[in-house]
C-alpha cells in the first residue's frame, strides 16, 4: 500500500538588506492559521484505506491526527460501508474495488462532509522496464525508463510510482494523448555522470539497489490532480481540487501492477 505524503506549508521569503555598522534584530509574528482537512484514500481489487488529517502550524512538524472523523464508502453495488479507525490517522474498510464501477467517498470532520468521487480503471501493464544513459549538454544523465502497454478504445491515465530500498523515489503520471493504443514509454531522471562518480548526493544509485515499481490506471480525475501536484513548483497555484469544501487530497479508484528489479548500473544502455 502505498501512501503519497501530501504536506501544505506557508513558505515565508525574507529579503535582509545589510547596512554597514548597523544591525537589526527582526522579531517574526506568526500567525496560526485555520487548520484544512487532507484526506488520502483509495480503493482498489485487495482493500479499501483512507487517512484523514488536517494541515499543520508553521512551526509544527507534522499534519494533526484526525481519529473521529465519519468516513463512508459509497457506489451501486454495495451498501454504504462507514470505515473503521486503525489508527495514526487511518480509517480502513470491507470493500474491494471492480473495474468500471464508481465509488464515492464521504469524510465528516467537525461537522462538515467532503466527497470526492472515483472510477475504478482496467488493469495496466508493464511491457519493459530498462536504465538508459542519454547525452544532455555536456553532462551523462542516466534514466529509469519504464514502457507501458496502452489500454485501446478509451483514454487512459496512469501514476507511476518507483520505490527505492523501501522509500519513495520518483513519481510521475502520464496521459495516453501522445500514442493512444500504443505503447507509451515513461523516463525518469536518476543522477549525472558525475553525480555518481562523486557520490555526495543522495539521489545517486548504487548497485545492489531494490527498486519497486508500481504502475496504477487512475481517472482523469485523480490524474488532474496528480499532475497539479506535479508541476506545482513552477506555478503559483494550489492543485486542482479532488474534494468538495476545500479538503486537500485525493480518492482514487484503481487498478495497479508492480515489477521488482535490483539495480545493476553496468547494464544501463547508452542512447
Amino acid at each position: 500500500m502505498m501512501m503519497m505524503k501530501i504536506q501544505t506549508c506557508c513558505i515565508l521569503f525574507f529579503a535582509l538588506l545589510t547596512l554597514t555598522g548597523c544591525e537589526k534584530t527582526l522579531d517574526i509574528d506568526y500567525h496560526d492559521t485555520d487548520p484544512i482537512v487532507v484526506i488520502e484514500g483509495s480503493i482498489n481489487d485487495e482493500n479499501t484505506w483512507v487517512r484523514v488529517t488536517t494541515t499543520r502550524d508553521v512551526t509544527e512538524q507534522a499534519n494533526r491526527i484526525v481519529s473521529d472523523a465519519t468516513v463512508v464508502l459509497t457506489s451501486d453495488i454495495f451498501p454504504p460501508d462507514t470505515l473503521r479507525y486503525k489508527g495514526n490517522g487511518y480509517y480502513e474498510g470491507d470493500q474491494i474495488g471492480f473495474y468500471g464501477e464508481k465509488y464515492g467517498l464521504d469524510v465528516t470532520v467537525d461537522g462538515t462532509t467532503y466527497q470526492s468521487t472515483s472510477v475504478m480503471q482496467q488493469p495496466p501493464t508493464i511491457t519493459k522496464y530498462e536504465m538508459v544513459w542519454q547525452k544532455i549538454l555536456t553532462e551523462k544523465m542516466l534514466y529509469i525508463a519504464v514502457t507501458l502497454q496502452d489500454i485501446p478504445n478509451e483514454p487512459n491515465y496512469y501514476f507511476i510510482h518507483i520505490y527505492r530500498n523501501g522509500l519513495g523515489y520518483r513519481w510521475s503520471v502520464v496521459r495516453d494523448d501522445k500514442n493512444p493504443g500504443g505503447e507509451l514509454r515513461q523516463l525518469f531522471n536518476c543522477m549525472t555522470k558525475r553525480q555518481m562518480e562523486e557520490n555526495t548526493d543522495d539521489d545517486v544509485l548504487h548497485d545492489g539497489d531494490q527498486l519497486h515499481i508500481e504502475v496504477r490506471s487512475i481517472d482523469k480525475n485523480v490524474y488532474n490532480y496528480l499532475y497539479s501536484l506535479q508541476i506545482m513548483d513552477n506555478t503559483t497555484t494550489n492543485p486542482i481540487a479532488n474534494f468538495t469544501n476545500g479538503a486537500l487530497g485525493y480518492f482514487s479508484a484503481y487498478s495497479s501492477v508492480t515489477y521488482d528489479t535490483t539495480v545493476k548500473i553496468a547494464d544501463a544502455t547508452e542512447e
